[in-house]
């Protein structure tokens, strides 16, 4: 029941700053956040520090299982005309935390 209600949270947090962004045409995208932990699956932390729009993010949660005990947040980044994100700094130090993350489980393996 908790994980139906976290999914439901996060799906409608999702539809609310899709739906700001939009009526404000602010260029927007989410970045994936995995939490990174040692019950991560490799396809949530893949993905981890990427950008998507918010029909991706749909999509990907409810492909397969991805929703099911997923600890993932998707949060609001803006971004310039291009795509790029306006705080490429952020970005950087999750694909750098993803990197790290993999690294350490390939030791352990």
């Amino acid at each position: 029941m908790i994980n139906s209600d976290v999914h439901a949270m996060r799906l409608s947090k999702l539809a609310a700053d899709e739906a700001d962004c939009q009526r404000l045409q602010i260029p927007h995208r989410f970045m994936h956040m995995s939490a990174l932990s040692p019950s991560t699956r490799d396809s949530h932390a893949a993905r981890s520090g990427g950008l998507f729009t918010a029909d991706e993010v749909k999509e990907w949660l409810a492909k397969d299982d991805n929703s099911v005990g997923c600890k993932c947040l998707f949060v609001l980044v803006l971004v310039d005309e291009a795509g790029n994100p306006r705080s490429p700094t952020l970005v950087q130090k999750l694909i750098s935390a993803r990197d790290n993350f993999f690294a350490l489980r390939n030791q352990s393996s």
